[in-house]
This record gives C-alpha cells, sequence and structure tokens, in this order.
C-alpha cells in the first residue's frame, strides 16, 4: 500500500493518539526554534535551549516515522 508521506501524516494525526501527540510537540518545539532562530545574538541559555528543542525534535521524528512504519507494514531500518 502506497500512501503519500503528506496524506499518511494527515491520517495518523487522526487515527493515532500518540501520533497525534507527537507530532503537536514537534510542531511546537519548532515554532520555539524559528523564534530562537530569528535573534541576532542567543544567550547561553538560549543556546542551550535551541540545542535541546534540535535533540527533542529529532527523537519524535524518529518515533513518529516508527508509527508510520508500523502503520504501513514497512520494514523497520536499523
Amino acid at each position: 500500500m502506497s500512501i503519500s508521506p503528506e496524506t499518511l501524516t494527515e491520517r495518523l494525526v487522526r487515527e493515532n493518539q500518540e501520533f497525534k501527540r507527537l507530532f503537536e510537540r514537534h510542531q511546537s518545539f519548532e515554532e520555539r526554534l524559528q523564534t530562537l532562530n530569528t535573534r541576532h545574538h542567543l544567550s547561553d541559555e538560549e543556546k542551550l535551549e535551541s540545542i535541546t528543542l534540535k535533540k527533542h525534535k529529532l527523537a519524535l521524528k524518529d518515533r513518529m516515522a516508527e508509527i508510520a512504519r508500523l502503520f504501513t507494514g514497512a520494514p523497520v531500518e536499523r
């Protein structure tokens, strides 16, 4: 079964509560990163926050990809 990534994401947001929660957190982290990226100078705390947000976003994205693979029946890459 071939589902476009955008359609798959939309469907998972509707049908899978964990995916929806992860997706919303990912978006909120992205919004905060965009706010930080508009600044010309970041404090040390903001630099640390930016690094931490990027790591959390990556972890969320990895988990969302795992859920999508399980949903579509695609093999898990290791």
